[in-house]
């Protein structure tokens, strides 16, 4: 019931009282007494009504006109991201957070299991994140616990349970805390942040260790995905964590007719893939010194929503990254000879990114009818310069390693919580060197159908096929069927993701 029709309730109950007093005593100046009562209690409810209604007509009349937004989700359907885009929070009043919202946090955890089988004894795995390209791998010697979202052995594996915090700290913050412990018990904090909520002009900053506004996949969680596995340029461009850092973002959403996200984003540079740095058993082995202070790698993104109605969903986006300290350490054989060389890489990369997304919201129950197309393609150039080398001729040579990827995936409800995938993803359209030496390289690409079962929002059941072929070294190539069966169980409050 709103205040106004509360007080005005209020006041037809105390007239009720008028023929009760009136039977409970004759004297005629006690009635004329409670008569005034009574009428200057209604006036007074009178006129706090009239002042309400006239601040809540000047508040409207104050809100600027909201920008355009996708269509939302019922949420009736079973762990499915709603159609919406996070925009920053109006700036709330003093008082207005109950005590139950302030010292409560919203936790959840949620379970994510399979059974995998490859023709490669399991090996295959491992390879989709490890496809060749002229300057990939793992380049740093950091400790990451061994946690990985990406490396499965034939047969049964826990991949994590991941256990979320999230709060509203006060009128000026919230804050939220995203932790993952695998199957042999290690722990990783993969986002820990605070978010302003009260900050002027659609203008809202993010800072703490979170996942990258870059790309559009970058930012979502394992069980977001719609597949069981992280698409191959993520994979092989960015590594198993994607862009995960510490530092500070800063997005801006103006008050437009179509909805436009701007951000930008000041990080560590303490990466896996893009951004890496040597660790310190390394720069002691090559007698070099640390990469330098942070921040070093920068990001800057927009998103671009038209509004296309209640069913229908697209939103475009662009990104940029650049690291100013890019470090690697390549090892290499002779034919002649046994023995592995090891080659000490220095110097910046720039990584760019583009992204679509279309999402129909179909009227049929339970997801029935229900499409989304969502599409990336990256590029990465490395700009490089050797710093330690078996060869002391090629010291201060010039290396530019380009490596780009695409995928595109396709999802769409064949029945009532029945869902049907098919994804392709290709690493290498252009996979070459250049500088001081030239040299182009193959590419490696995959195919992959999933049928996926959400029982309730709160369970899915997910049977996945894929159908590799990588390339595994300059000249050599691996072709293999992979087969996935995975549960996502989740317990708890878990928040609505974004679009």
């Amino acid at each position: 019931m709103s205040t106004p029709n509360l007080l005005r309730g209020g006041a037809g109950a105390l007239a009720l009282l008028l023929p009760l007093c009136a039977t409970a005593t004759t004297d005629d100046a006690e009635i004329a007494e409670l008569r005034a009562m009574i009428e200057a209690m209604k006036d007074q409810y009178e006129t706090r009504i009239q002042s309400l209604e006239r601040r809540l007509a000047e508040a409207e009349s104050r809100t600027p006109p909201r920008a355009a937004l996708p269509p939302g989700d019922t949420g009736s359907r079973p762990m499915r991201a709603p159609v919406v885009h996070q925009a920053p929070t109006p700036a709330p009043t003093r008082g207005a957070l109950s005590a139950a919202n302030a010292f409560n946090p919203q936790i959840s955890v949620i379970l994510d299991g399979n059974y995998y089988h490859d023709d490669l004894d399991g090996e295959g795995s491992g390879l989709v994140g490890q496809a060749f390209q002229p300057s990939g791998g793992d380049h740093h010697d950091h400790d990451h616990a061994g946690h990985s979202h990406g490396t499965f052995d034939n047969g049964f594996n826990m991949r994590e349970a991941e256990l979320s915090f999230a709060a509203t700290i006060d009128p000026y913050f919230d804050a939220a805390m995203h932790m993952a412990v695998d199957s042999d018990g290690n722990v990783e904090l993969e986002e820990a942040y605070l978010q302003t909520r009260a900050l002027p002009h659609g203008l809202r900053v993010k800072a703490g260790r979170f996942l990258s506004g870059f790309g559009y996949a970058n930012a979502q969680h394992p069980h977001q995905w719609a597949f069981v596995d992280q698409n191959l340029p993520y994979l092989n461009l960015l590594g198993v964590h994607g862009l995960q850092d510490t530092g500070v973002q800063l997005t801006w959403l103006p008050a437009l007719p179509v909805y436009t996200l701007v951000g930008v984003e000041a990080l560590q540079g303490d990466q896996e893939r893009f951004g890496a740095t040597f660790g310190d058993e390394t720069l002691e082995s090559l007698g070099l010194d640390e990469a330098g202070d942070g921040p070093r790698l920068w990001t800057a993104f927009a998103k671009i929503a038209p509004d296309l109605g209640d069913q229908h969903a697209l939103q475009f986006g662009v990104s940029f990254a650049h690291g100013d300290r890019q470090q690697e350490l390549h090892a290499h054989t002779h034919d002649h000879d046994a023995e592995v060389h090891q080659t000490a890489l220095d110097g910046d990369a720039d990584l760019w990114g583009v992204d679509l997304v279309y999402a129909y919201d179909a009227p049929g129950y339970g997801g029935k009818g229900d499409l989304r197309l969502q599409s990336e393609y990256l590029r990465s150039i490395k700009d490089l310069d050797i710093i330690a080398s078996a060869h002391p001729e090629q010291l201060g040579d010039r290396r530019t390693f380009t490596t780009d990827g695409l995928y595109a995936q396709l999802t769409y409800g064949i029945a009532p919580r029945w869902t049907l995938g098919l994804r392709y993803d290709v690493l290498g359209l252009t996979n070459s060197v250049g500088g001081d030496a030239d040299a182009d390289y193959g590419s490696s690409e995959r195919w992959t159908l999933g049928l996926t079962w959400g029982l309730t929002e709160f369970s899915q059941l997910r049977a996945q096929y894929a159908r590799n072929d990588i390339l595994v070294a300059e000249d050599t190539r691996e072709r293999f069927d992979a087969f996935y069966l995975q549960f996502l169980m989740s317990m708890g409050s878990h928040g609505a993701h974004a679009f």
